[in-house]
């Protein structure tokens, strides 16, 4: 009997000892969105990030990181910075699977931390920016049921988040994306109306005051909130000087990041500002002397075209044909230009400008390049009447 009680608290004992040295892996896994030094350090970091100087970003993020190595958070931050090389050229897809695959890998160790500690706040937060950004680049990829699923597990980890830590501006992001584009879809796609009843509550009004709250307040979401701003009044409401506001604070933000370059000068074409384009193109396209080369060529094809249009519309037509051709010639330096959408508008606007310069043969020879390309329907139509005309 006493041989049997002794077996029994040795494994009480060793029981007791397994449940403190779990509490005491947890303990050992800070939360780090907790501590307000933490938070200054963080935005610090993430606008290093997003003005493009990743070493300083780590640098920043260095005391955390040394005094926390096996925080999930850093895997996150790899696929964060990998991201900026996906998004600056989305028609590349030679960085997709590494992204994908440091973004999964984010998303387990963040899981491994959950089984742990199921409410912790820097695991539900790494879950939901992981999956947020596969979700947006599976949709850039037209991969609409994968990016819907993994959208699900981000708003999922929002969700929780929400009632973990309901005083996180970063929550305003999530809520705010879910309560404008549950208004917007069902209101602007009929297919989407008949089962709008699936769909959480939506308020459009409502959605962009918190997007707004989290442009100015978050942690990890305040520049993200910025740009979907930005690209909300842009390409959904149709309100290009509100567009143009969000834009040109990213743009004085981050001057390094060529991204918030490209949609500022597109928003001034929108507004019909041809003056303001040529003037910040000159500026953008001298500052690009400084860039890696195949990053300056991103850049280049973009800000030629509209600063082709710029001059187009202004009667510049002979400045307009060579920032017309420079774009298209840029771009066929690119990655997979055969479905770069800029290539076959280059091309048609080059065709365009040389029969307003009387230049038929040279018209014929763009007109020809469009049809070439597997973009840009409208485009290729318009150059099928064009070729037919001058013929």
């Amino acid at each position: 009997m006493r041989l049997f009680t002794s077996k029994l608290n040795g494994l009480v004992l060793l029981a007791l000892l397994s449940l403190f040295s779990v509490s005491e892996a947890v303990a050992q896994t800070a939360i780090l969105i907790e501590d307000e030094s933490f938070k200054t350090d963080a935005q610090a970091a993430i606008d290093s990030l997003y003005n493009q100087n990743q070493e300083e970003a780590r640098q920043i993020l260095k005391p955390w990181i040394d005094s926390n190595p096996d925080h999930p958070l850093w895997v996150l931050w790899d696929g964060m910075e990998l991201w900026w090389t996906v998004l600056k050229d989305l028609h590349n897809t030679e960085h997709d699977e590494e992204f994908f695959n440091v973004m999964k890998r984010a998303d387990y160790e963040a899981s491994k931390l959950l089984r742990r500690d199921r409410d912790h706040p820097d695991a539900l937060i790494i879950r939901a920016i992981a999956n947020g950004y596969t979700a947006r680049h599976y949709s850039n990829r037209e991969e609409w049921l994968t990016a819907a699923n993994i959208g699900r597990k981000a708003y999922q980890a929002y969700s929780r988040l929400m009632e973990v830590v309901p005083g996180l501006p970063d929550n305003t992001f999530a809520e705010g994306m879910k309560r404008y584009y549950a208004a917007y879809i069902p209101e602007n796609y009929p297919v989407v109306r008949a089962v709008s009843w699936f769909l959480p509550d939506g308020d459009r009004e409502e959605g962009l005051n918190l997007l707004e709250i989290a442009s100015q307040e978050g942690v990890f979401s305040r520049p993200e909130a910025t740009y979907f701003l930005g690209n909300i009044y842009l390409n959904y409401e149709s309100n290009y000087e509100q567009a143009l506001n969000y834009f040109h604070g990213l743009v004085n933000q981050y001057p390094n990041n060529t991204f918030y370059s490209r949609l500022y000068t597109r928003t001034l074409n929108h507004l019909n500002r041809y003056n303001d384009v040529i003037e910040f193109a000159d500026v953008t396209l001298e500052k690009s002397e400084n860039l890696p080369v195949k990053e300056r060529r991103i850049l280049e094809e973009e800000i030629h075209y509209w600063l082709g249009l710029a001059e187009y519309k202004q009667g510049n037509f002979v400045e307009a044909l060579d920032s017309f051709k420079k774009s298209y010639d840029t771009g066929r330096e690119l990655p997979n230009p055969e479905i770069r959408p800029i290539q076959a508008l280059a091309a048609y606007q080059a065709g365009r400008t040389s029969e307003r310069l009387n230049n038929s043969e040279e018209a014929g020879l763009y007109y020809r390049k469009v049809l070439e390309h597997n973009n840009s329907d409208e485009a290729k139509r318009l150059a099928r009447q064009r070729i037919e005309a001058i013929n």
